[in-house]
């Protein structure tokens, strides 16, 4: 039963992310030939789009604390490829992700187009055009958003953050918004820390497939209360990390 349902939600997953991208290009076409801001329309499809995967999924989320508003500069644990779908459902921003996305097969073409950014977390060099890219992308339609983890977890705590990233708004005196990601799944599923968070080089294909057979994924964001400003990029990094270990219960 459980193989059944996985693949149906799976290829319901599919279907409906190939039709919502089908209606965006569309449009997002026209929108970039006339030279317009393509936000604002992003932003709807992609509220749109997270919204039916969450249905399909049977993702039900639970939202502590007040999402900030666009610009803003925010940063989140990170547990799995579906954390961008709760984080879409509140917050109008892009995302800050790793190069290797940029070559995936047809999903690296779908997500440059809507605006995501690439870093290459190998070259220290890269940082200085990422930066460059984050402070053309903060606006009154969206925020930035970034994972200083640097990679998944089974979510027992929060991983160190990186701090590369975050010389940008210190440098600039940005305050920077922090919240953090957690899930659990139903009583006749298997432990959210292994079928809904990613890591450690699991197979993507068969992860997707454990996913996709929980019967429910409840998803807690909680957002933090105050946002930091520090002009010195590790004391900032430092800060965030404690805000968002505050806000975050372990999930094992």
């Amino acid at each position: 039963m459980a193989s059944i349902r996985s693949v149906f939600k799976t290829a319901l997953i599919i279907g409906w992310t190939l039709s919502c991208y089908a209606a965006y290009l569309l449009v997002y076409l026209v929108i970039r030939l006339f030279g317009l801001r393509y936000e604002g329309w992003r932003n709807k499809l992609m509220w749109f789009w997270s919204g039916g995967c969450c249905k399909i999924l049977s993702i039900k989320i639970t939202v502590i604390g007040n999402p900030p508003k666009a610009p803003f500069f925010l940063v989140s644990n990170h547990l799995s490829y579906i954390d961008i779908l709760p984080l879409y459902q509140h917050l109008n921003c892009t995302f800050v992700a790793k190069k290797e996305v940029r070559i995936w097969p047809l999903l690296g073409f779908m997500v440059m187009t809507m605006g995501v950014i690439f870093v290459d977390r190998t070259r220290k060099r890269d940082v200085t055009r990422v930066n460059e890219l984050i402070s053309g992308s903060l606006n009154e339609k969206q925020g930035v958003v970034i994972f200083p983890e640097g990679t998944t977890s089974p979510g027992k705590e929060v991983l160190p953050f990186r701090s590369p990233l975050l010389e940008y708004p210190a440098a600039k005196g940005i305050p920077v918004h922090h919240a953090s990601i957690r899930y659990e799944t139903g009583e006749k599923d298997p432990p959210a820390s292994e079928s809904v968070c990613w890591y450690g080089g699991q197979h993507f294909g068969k992860h997707t497939q454990k996913l996709a057979a929980n019967r429910n994924i409840y998803c807690t964001i909680s957002f933090g209360e105050k946002s930091q400003i520090y002009n010195d990029r590790k004391e900032l990094t430092n800060e965030l990390h404690k805000g968002v270990s505050e806000i975050f219960s372990p999930m094992a």
